[in-house]
């Protein structure tokens, strides 16, 4: 699992390098191709012999095998995917192609946001590494293409274009039906966060909480047919960390109106934590968190974005406040430190997958199959 850590640190010295120059456009654009070429060809020159890539490839064959109709069409739900893999093989693509072309996707996407909305490449891609949405985009394709089209939707909330948000929510809907989940993400991002929002917050929290048990059923309903879903602990380590974080950015940038970009993300970063509290009922729940959770990737350098910088960049737009560098400084460390930490859990925890990461010229993945 050493190749896991040196993107990683690949990543990190990057952004460091650039870390005053990305203030600047020339230099911001610099360390945001840097990194995401980085993440890319990582993840892009992966062989398919892991995880459910393998699954992957058999669905690749079928949509362009003589029955390839049948397959394609057969029925509309997480078809983009099967038509990406049609599209590819139809004009000669192979397989790792289209999984390199999935990673270079992923990575602009990625870098897109980065590059026009965070205010520190350095945390924003520290964050996305650590906290386990890189690995994830090893091995589910379909959901990691959605992720993708979900961050130029998100853009389009922020430009304030609905028409254009739901477009790509749709597109990202064809190859991972949960994320029409997202469609709810431009009203609530647009919420005015006042005195009726909290309360609003506190009643669905509580609501959520004492219907738990009726909304997982429902939601087994949809994801199941014959399986009931029952909670594994009261509460989950995830959902703290949200909690947390989201506290830590109150006290560091609190909220105000003026602060247009950041409230919109607080504001997800709310859902991310509401749709997680369920996740000790089952794993997918996490999963669809993520469509929101993600965008811890802006949330995480805003609220660690120094009052001057804000000053220079919103002169009079709202009440900045001010900490000592003394109080970015050690906080910025604690942070990277546990996001090493969190990143050593996760791959750990998914060693089953990444002992089997090679790269493509490192293996025969044709010799194995069927075999």
């Amino acid at each position: 699992m050493g190749i896991q850590w040196m993107i990683l640190f690949v990543v990190m010295a990057i952004t460091l390098v650039y870390y005053k120059r990305s203030d600047s456009l020339e230099g911001r654009r610099q360390c945001v191709l840097l990194s995401s070429g980085a993440l890319a060809l990582f993840s892009g020159l992966r062989s398919w012999w892991m995880g459910d890539l393998i699954k992957y490839y058999t669905l690749y064959t079928m949509c362009n095998g003589p029955q390839w109709k049948s397959k394609v069409f057969e029925d509309f739900t997480n078809i983009g995917i099967r038509l990406f893999f049609k599209g590819m093989g139809t004009i000669g693509l192979s397989y790792e192609v289209c999984i390199f072309a999935i990673a270079l996707f992923v990575a602009f996407a990625l870098g897109l946001l980065i590059y026009r909305y965070s205010p520190s490449p350095y945390w924003s891609y520290l964050i996305y590494i650590a906290l386990g949405f890189y690995l994830f985009t090893y091995s589910g394709l379909k959901q990691t293409i959605a992720m993708g089209f979900v961050c130029l939707a998100i853009m389009e909330i922020f430009e304030e274009n609905p028409w254009k948000f739901g477009f790509w929510i749709f597109v990202a809907s064809l190859f991972h039906f949960p994320a029409l989940v997202c469609l709810l993400a431009y009203p609530i991002a647009k919420k005015k966060i006042d005195r009726m929002y909290v309360f609003l917050l506190i009643v669905g929290a509580v609501c959520l909480y004492l219907f738990r048990d009726q909304i997982i059923s429902l939601a087994s309903d949809i994801y199941y047919e014959d399986k009931s879903l029952e909670a594994k602990k009261l509460i989950g380590g995830r959902f703290l960390m949200m909690i947390l974080i989201m506290v830590i950015g109150l006290f560091m940038r609190p909220l105000h109106p003026g602060d247009s970009v950041y409230c919109q993300v607080f504001n997800l970063m709310v859902v991310a934590a509401l749709i997680q509290f369920f996740s000790v009922y089952d794993n997918v729940f996490t999963r669809l968190a993520d469509y929101y959770f993600q965008f811890i990737v802006l949330f995480m350098p805003m609220l660690l974005e120094p009052g001057e910088h804000q000053k220079e960049y919103n002169p009079e737009m709202y009440p900045v406040m001010y900490w000592e560098r003394e109080v970015y400084l050690v906080l910025g460390i604690c942070i990277t430190v546990f996001a090493i930490f969190f990143y050593y859990q996760t791959i750990s925890g998914n060693s089953v997958l990444l002992d089997n990461y090679r790269f493509v010229w490192q293996i025969n993945p044709y010799a194995l199959y069927g075999r």
